[in-house]
């Protein structure tokens, strides 16, 4: 499991691999979007879940774990907003700006 994290780690790194998790892993239209994370310094996963509400507006799970845990530096809101606005790219770039990496996303509208 180790060799694999850090192959994930590796190419959270790498030009073009969030872009492609961006395009080929968030359907069109999407109203949920179920993002797996490893940390950078060990290899604990987490799940944060963006799911639009009511209104059509993305709103931000981390389910169990607060916010603040996954140590990134923008504001939940700020994800929520690239995230209405299709950034799936800026989204996914914020949350590997923190103590985690984008693993896997799964997506359904």
């Amino acid at each position: 499991m180790g060799a694999q994290n850090d192959e994930i780690k590796r190419l959270n790194r790498e030009e073009g691999y969030v872009e492609f998790l961006a395009e080929h892993c968030v359907v069109e239209n999407a109203r949920e979007v179920r993002i797996h994370t490893v940390a950078g310094m060990c290899d604990n996963k987490h799940l944060m879940t963006l799911k639009k509400n009511i209104d059509g507006d993305f709103k931000l799970s981390t389910h169990i774990h607060a916010y603040s845990n996954f140590g990134i530096p923008y504001d939940k809101y700020e994800l929520e907003w690239a995230a209405d606005k299709g950034n799936f790219n800026a989204v996914f770039k914020m949350i590997n700006s923190g103590f985690q990496v984008v693993e896997q996303v799964k997506s359904r509208a």
